[in-house]
């Protein structure tokens, strides 16, 4: 009785999914509102598993309401999304039962409620959509004074994800949201290493909760598994690292490309074409500045650096470099790499400075 329940359960998610692609077209004719749960624009794993389970979830707790998880990229893109790929396959669920920006028009929706996950604004070009949101899940640096957004500095937002859907459902118990959440907050967490200093009481408290549920799990080899996804990029030109996991800031007019890649940048800045495919990516995008965020992660040590390119006659360049190297609160540790020729690249003394805490000072720069 036990496994087909299970069995029963790990079929939930995946009818739902599969339901959606037939409600696609008839959307605008929907006399109730459509609510789109969407994660940020870099779509990697925390913001995919975040913005699916809430859906899954919100969907379940309101029979007949019209719930959608939508991945904030091109659907061209999600294979490069390697770890992200991995674990949704994992519960047997692929591009074709997912929902991306180029399958749904959202400025065209008239009755659209947004529910915001990883981000807690919207990008420039989404600016229109505003008056939609009406609810905001995050972990980044707050930026907004929505009344309805629980903003809170966790090492993920999965973390944040799962105590909310606990909250509004005590018996939630769904298999597959809880193998995803507990796969995504190992991997933002470093394995739950203090060392790493990522992990908060909640991310614990969170793992405790899908081990409680689920049974205990090899938490060491399911994060070895998972770096080695997010690590598995060899496949993958220089310009589809860069659009990988990719962050774009844009003021007037001037746009800045953050781009987080599985090694370090100064590998990156090694391989074959990379000024040409660099400057394809840079010229198709618009970009004035790219900045490459990488890491290292050996058994318990974690390696960061920055390369820096770009128009360096520029003053958005010039900003941002001033303020990498003179940031206080963090600050970056960043020791100048006169080794390498060709681009700016830095050592990043900061082991604990992600991109969460570098796009600020961009921003603040810009």
């Amino acid at each position: 009785t036990k496994l087909i329940l299970l069995d029963s359960l790990l079929q939930e998610m995946f009818s739902w999914l599969t339901s959606l692609q037939s409600l696609l077209p008839r959307l605008s004719c929907l006399p109730s509102p459509v609510t789109v749960v969407m994660g940020n624009q870099a779509c990697d794993l925390d913001s995919g598993v975040s913005c699916l389970t809430l859906a899954f979830h919100r969907a379940a707790a309101q029979p007949g309401s019209t719930v959608l998880p939508m991945f904030n990229i091109h659907s061209k893109d999600f294979p490069l999304k390697t770890e992200l790929v991995a674990v949704l396959a994992e519960e047997n669920i692929h591009a074709e039962h997912l929902i991306f920006r180029d399958t749904l028009d959202l400025a065209s929706m008239m009755n659209l409620q947004m529910v915001l996950v990883d981000h807690n604004v919207l990008t420039e070009e989404d600016r229109e959509l505003e008056s939609s949101v009406v609810e905001i899940l995050d972990h980044h640096a707050k930026e907004t004074d929505h009344e309805n957004a629980t903003i809170e500095q966790v090492g993920s937002c999965s973390s944040l994800v799962l105590r909310q859907i606990i909250s509004e459902n005590p018996s939630f118990q769904d298999p597959s949201c809880l193998r995803m959440i507990l796969k995504t907050i190992l991997l933002d967490t470093v394995g739950l290493q203090p060392a790493a200093k990522r992990v908060t009481p909640l991310d614990v408290e969170m793992v405790g909760k899908c081990e409680e549920l689920l049974g205990p799990q090899d938490r060491g080899e399911m994060f070895r598994r998972l770096v080695e996804e997010k690590s598995r990029v060899d496949h993958l030109t220089v310009g589809q690292l860069c659009r990988r996991d990719l962050k774009v800031v844009s003021k007037d007019g001037i746009r800045i490309a953050l781009s987080s890649v599985p090694m370090l940048a100064r590998r990156w800045s090694e391989l074959a074409e990379v000024e040409k495919e660099m400057g394809e990516f840079m010229a198709d995008g618009h970009y004035t500045v790219l900045l490459v965020i990488g890491i290292d992660i050996d058994k318990d040590n974690v390696t960061r650096d920055l390369v820096l390119a770009g128009d360096e006659a520029s003053d958005s360049y010039k900003k941002i470099k001033t303020a990498l190297e003179n940031n206080t609160e963090p600050c970056l540790g960043l020791e100048l790499d006169k080794t390498v020729s060709s681009f700016v690249r830095y050592s990043q003394q900061n082991r604990a400075a992600s991109r969460k805490q570098i796009l600020p000072i961009v921003k603040q720069a810009l």
